[in-house]
């Protein structure tokens, strides 16, 4: 295999439904990937809270067994993400020790909300998880289903106090934080996983960028891109492919850490085309590490990555590039390698 197919499958963020690595997983691993993810279902998404059956079955010797397997078909450290979010969805429900009740936070110094936070994460870290998609940083100003029951309700400001204690505690622990949802989006009519919509232009302000600011100064090791057009700052591409959206976390936000997409294949991230053409979108936007659910699909995707980098030498140094951090921070903080 050439270093355009490893790059190619380096950039992608697979979501597995099962701590199992499967065919199509294996496939992914043994050619380059090095990222994986550890979702929930539709439902547990939606309710915000894991299944009853989960709780009852999932063990901390799942998550552990699964790390392990996955190393060892990679032989070398992988970074394993999961929904662990101080607000919201909590996939290692039971696992870890638990985050400080929302509604207790305002109250809490950011020294209190770092040392709980540092806990969590290193309860993770000792199952092998080594991401954690969080914090949420939007600041509602209206109907969202999307982000319900997963945000502060609070000013921006406080947002960003406690998200960037959060962020400290969480990188304290071991573990890369991701803040989410750039550039944020304080109100969606629709869920943009279901339907094609857009952030209008009169719902976007200044303050929405305040809490991503402040764990950005905190050293927040990643960024995840929001799923929809937010027609303030570019009417035309959906935030997860919109270059102008990431110029705007690299230079004003002066942002170094990585770049990931949210759900690529959201119909208001397709926004009207094939998966594919997204997928280059996204890539060519600048964005790093590209979230789909897992699948055959995914390994068609690198490979037809990996076609077009071997014509496109432009696009295989913006491949290359990508690869290259995304490895870097797995090496960085994955366990060692097991070969």
């Amino acid at each position: 295999m050439d270093q355009h197919a490893r790059d190619a499958y380096a950039v992608f963020l697979p979501v597995v439904s099962e701590l199992s690595v499967s065919p199509w997983l294996r496939t992914l691993l043994e050619r380059g990937t090095v990222a994986v993810l550890p979702g929930e279902s539709r439902e547990e998404y939606v309710a915000r809270s894991m299944s009853p059956e989960r709780l009852a079955t999932e063990t901390a010797a799942d998550f552990t067994r699964f790390v392990t397997e996955v190393e060892e078909v990679t032989g070398t450290s992988v970074l394993v993400a999961v929904d662990q979010e101080p607000w919201g969805i909590q996939r290692l429900h039971g696992l870890v020790p638990p985050y400080p009740e929302t509604g207790s936070l305002p109250r809490l110094s950011e020294d209190e909300i770092r040392a709980s936070a540092k806990t969590v994460a290193a309860a993770a870290a000792g199952l092998g998880v080594n991401m954690f998609l969080a914090p949420v940083l939007d600041v509602l100003r209206g109907a969202n289903p999307w982000l319900e029951g997963r945000t502060l309700a609070l000013a921006p400001e406080e947002v960003g106090r406690i998200a960037a204690a959060v962020v400290a505690g969480v990188q304290d622990g071991g573990v890369v934080a991701v803040g989410k949802h750039f550039p944020g989006f304080p109100r969606l009519d629709l869920d943009p996983a279901l339907e094609d919509t857009v952030l209008a232009a009169d719902e976007t302000g200044e303050g929405d960028l305040v809490p991503f600011r402040r764990v950005i100064e905190a050293g927040v090791g990643a960024i995840m891109l929001g799923p929809t057009v937010v027609e303030a700052l570019d009417p035309s591409e959906p935030a997860a492919t919109s270059k102008a959206l990431v110029d705007l976390l690299r230079g004003s936000l002066a942002f170094s850490g990585l770049v990931i997409s949210d759900d690529l294949d959201a119909p208001s991230t397709t926004h009207g085309r094939g998966l594919l053409d997204t997928v280059f979108a996204s890539i060519e936007a600048g964005a790093e590490l590209l979230l789909l659910p897992g699948g055959d699909e995914v390994v068609a995707l690198a490979e037809a990555v990996a076609s077009r980098s071997r014509d496109d030498h432009t696009f295989a140094r913006t491949v290359a590039r990508a690869a290259q951090h995304v490895r870097g921070i797995a090496e960085a903080t994955g366990r060692p390698s097991t070969q």
